[in-house]
């Protein structure tokens, strides 16, 4: 999105003084009547010459996602990744450089103290330079190879006594961040962090592979009273839930008004009653890449302080809270990630005002 800033010119318009003929000043006494001379028609004021607002002059700038979550990723604050020729770097919301576009995949971040993961070949030692460099730059540092983290919930059926007759929160787990990841019970620093509507999947402990772990099996579909299929849904802090129907992937609501959801291989936007407020016509716009070379985006993005980037094939948009493309799906490229919004057009990215 990017809006070209009018130039305002000033017109100075000069005005000359004659002095005022007497009233009692005979009109016979003149031979020749007089003309009064016409008003000269305004000069057309000249286009400005002024060259337009550069843009970056990237490929693609797109939010950066946090760790390797199994679900739609949650998005970061304050940096976006970018790339130029199939090479993706780091940079502020502002369009400042933090780093250069080296890396195989789109940065991303492990922690909330940013740590990055920049997938580029180099030695240790250059490495260990650059990172000291980003932390005396108040940019976070470069993240040490690890297997990753996720953030993911999921209703255990085998929980102990747990009531089959009711929605129990006894049985919700967490799929805590770490390798190797552990299923706890949810605690309320959880829902502190995550928001008061979680996204689920039902499955039994995995008999093999965790079962010490908590580990869930295959997801365990069910059918809603009008004989639709529930897949993932959603469960509630008061103990309520949202049953949802066909949903492949759910997304965050954090404390936001919708939620990206995937159904049938596109993204639609669900409200807090559990009810679709779009269509399911997107495509994605984010990926959690994590030290891999696969570049395309996978999942929806959710909601970041009222709007989300949302993409119809080669369109990109901006959709707010209300489930309305406030920046139609039309544009080169559209990036939010909850400060500074940026749209690309033939001259490059630009930093757009949100829509009124």
């Amino acid at each position: 999105m990017k809006r070209m800033m009018p130039v305002l010119i000033a017109v100075l318009w000069l005005a000359g003084c004659a002095p005022a003929q007497s009233t009692l000043q005979s009109t016979a006494a003149s031979e020749e009547p007089q003309v009064t001379a016409e008003t000269p028609a305004p000069t057309a004021i000249p286009e400005s010459t002024a060259a337009p607002e550069p843009g970056l002059a990237y490929d693609e700038i797109r939010m950066i996602v946090c760790e390797n979550n199994d679900q739609p990723p949650e998005l970061y604050e304050g940096y976006y990744t970018m790339s130029r020729d199939g090479l993706w770097g780091l940079m502020r919301a502002d369009g400042t450089e933090v780093l250069p576009c080296e890396a195989l995949s789109p940065v991303s971040v492990c922690g909330a103290l940013g740590q990055w993961h920049w997938d580029v070949y180099k030695n240790w030692d250059e490495l260990d330079a650059i990172s000291r460099d980003l932390t005396a730059a108040g940019d976070g540092a470069l993240c040490g190879a690890h297997g990753g983290a996720v953030h993911s919930f999921y209703y255990d059926l085998d929980s102990p006594g747990r009531d089959t007759t009711a929605v129990d929160l006894s049985a919700l787990r967490y799929l805590q961040g770490g390798t190797p990841a552990w299923a706890v019970p949810v605690e309320e620093a959880c829902w502190e962090r995550f928001g008061d509507i979680l996204p689920v999947y039902s499955a039994h402990e995995d008999p093999e592979g965790g079962a010490e772990m908590g580990w869930p099996d295959a997801m365990v579909t069910s059918q809603r009273g009008d004989g639709q299929t529930v897949k993932w849904w959603y469960i509630c802090r008061d103990g309520s839930a949202l049953y949802p129907a066909n949903l492949d992937l759910a997304g965050w609501f954090f404390d936001e008004a919708l939620a990206p959801v995937q159904i049938e291989g596109k993204w639609a936007y669900l409200d807090r009653n559990g009810e679709l407020v779009t269509g399911a016509v997107y495509d994605p716009v984010c990926s959690d890449a994590f030290w891999e070379a696969e570049e395309e985006p996978a999942y929806g993005a959710h909601l970041r302080n009222g709007y989300a980037v949302v993409r119809r094939g080669d369109g990109w948009g901006l959709l707010d809270a209300t489930g309305t493309e406030v920046v139609p799906c039309e544009e080169e490229g559209v990036a939010w990630e909850g400060t500074i919004l940026w749209i690309k057009n033939e001259t490059g990215w630009h930093k757009t005002e949100l829509p009124a």
